[in-house]
């Protein structure tokens, strides 16, 4: 079973502009030397460490159903606190290009209810974040519970937790609920929800 990752608060920044160009040739050099292999799309310095501002306007972000595909789990409200039943939209910030095998760093999908008035709903997020983030699980993404606030933009979503679960949220009982749940779609980069197939874009 996966162990619970750290928590980080602030978003990691690029290194200098000579420190990128040294990065770059190196890897020139690594992939004209190599023998074959390829490595991860997700491998590399690339990382996304969201803020509550990435999630800023996620409404009129591109949306389909959040259903997964027939077959997929469907945990019981005591399990998951009732956020993979009932109608729900799920939004993504931006579509893959066609045929990736993986969504790119700085993805970020939010799958939300529709019934509950807007400042009672429950959001729940998964977030490209790379850099071998979490590798005992998801590889790459984060977990991340967000709240509408009712305020306008940029300050309009607010982040609850990210990682695990706060104490008082029932997927606590098993911090590694989402892993447990999305390993299982590893062969979609772990995303469930039929809308979002990578073989679809």
């Amino acid at each position: 079973m996966s162990t619970p990752f750290t928590q980080e608060k602030t978003r990691l920044r690029p290194s200098s502009p000579i420190a990128s160009s040294f990065r770059a040739l190196a890897c020139l050099c690594a992939v004209g030397c190599s023998s074959g292999g390829g490595s991860s799309p997700d491998a590399g310095s690339e990382v996304l460490v969201a803020q509550a501002t990435d999630f800023s306007g996620f409404h009129s972000w591109a949306s389909t159903p959040g259903v997964g595909p027939l077959g997929a789990p469907d945990p019981s409200e005591a399990t998951d606190g009732g956020i993979h039943s009932g109608p729900m939209t799920t939004y993504i910030n931006r579509k893959p290009p066609h045929g990736s095998t993986s969504f790119p760093v700085g993805t970020i999908i939010v799958k939300e209810q529709n019934d509950p008035p807007l400042l009672q709903r429950q959001a729940f997020a998964m977030v490209k974040r790379g850099g071998g983030y979490n590798l005992a699980g998801a590889v790459n993404w984060e977990w991340v519970e967000v709240q509408n606030t009712g305020n306008a933009p940029p300050d309009d979503v607010a982040i609850l937790w990210r990682g695990v679960p706060l104490s008082s949220d029932p997927y606590a009982s098993n911090p590694n609920v989402c892993n447990d749940c999305h390993e299982a779609a590893q062969a979609n980069d772990y995303v469930w929800t039929a809308g979002l197939k990578l073989s679809s874009f």
